[in-house]
């Protein structure tokens, strides 16, 4: 089991072109631990926006009477791509792990694979 801090480093050492990651309380907006960014990209003002991606979704969810859980959300831009994992089990319900990739050094579905087993050892 990796604590936040440890799955953190995960994201960034194992995870081809992750260059940012955050553990992120939806239900608050507040980031519980991050790791990386760079002055230009402010982690923890990302970590809050997603937190309203997150919520869109779900209650648009609820409203369609979906009774699916979210895996992932994927937001691809020109140079990057956002990868929002919802946690599951184990005291994470309302929480999720973000990660920022570099889109020209990532493999996604390599890191949806990896993101996935950091998830599962994940103990919050």
């Amino acid at each position: 089991m990796a604590n936040t801090e440890t799955a953190l480093k995960e994201c960034l050492s194992s995870i081809e072109g992750a260059t940012a990651a955050a553990l992120v309380d939806y239900t608050s907006g507040m980031a519980l631990g991050t790791l990386g960014g760079t002055k230009d990209f402010n982690l923890e003002v990302a970590a809050a926006g997603n937190t309203d991606v997150v919520r869109a979704k779900l209650r648009t969810m609820e409203l369609l009477g979906l009774k699916e859980e979210i895996e992932d959300i994927l937001i691809t831009l020109n140079s990057q791509y956002h990868l929002i994992r919802l946690i599951k089990g184990r005291g994470g319900s309302g929480l999720f792990l973000y990660l920022v990739l570099d889109g020209s050094r990532s493999n996604l579905a390599m890191a949806r694979h990896q993101l996935r087993r950091i998830e599962a050892d994940l103990e919050v």
